[in-house]
């Protein structure tokens, strides 16, 4: 064939990898016509605080239409207080029914930040 360089190549058994599938339920969900929101927040708290706590209470506030918290910087200066971090987090909204307003996002993000300040003594970081 006049091949000048390594070739390679891949014999699978589609027999069984159709087979496997026949097995798995495939599941999917249509992605929404409705665009997600994004907001950051940078909260000051204990050193001794953990991601897995921020989540926890993020969660733990019923904000029905958040898909999702991440984590995204730790800073730490002795600016911040002894014993301080800022910690930021990303959240994403979604309602799948409509556009969502930034009135009902500042509703939600106000209901996060409460939680945050009764739960975990945090600071919202300005």
């Amino acid at each position: 064939m006049d091949i000048k360089q390594p070739v390679f190549y891949a014999d699978m058994n589609w027999d069984k990898v159709i087979q496997l599938t026949k097995k798995q339920k495939l599941t999917y969900t249509e992605i929404s016509k409705y665009p997600t929101v994004q907001r950051d927040l940078a909260v000051v708290v204990d050193k001794s605080l953990t991601y897995q706590q921020i989540e926890q209470t993020t969660y733990a506030a019923k904000v029905n239409k958040l898909k999702s918290v991440n984590l995204f910087d730790i800073f730490e200066s002795e600016k911040l207080g002894a014993g301080k971090k800022s910690m930021a987090v990303s959240f994403t909204f979604l309602d799948e029914e409509k556009t969502l307003t930034d009135k009902e996002i500042d509703g939600m993000m106000s209901k996060i930040i409460s939680s945050y300040e009764k739960e975990l003594g945090a600071e919202i970081r300005k």
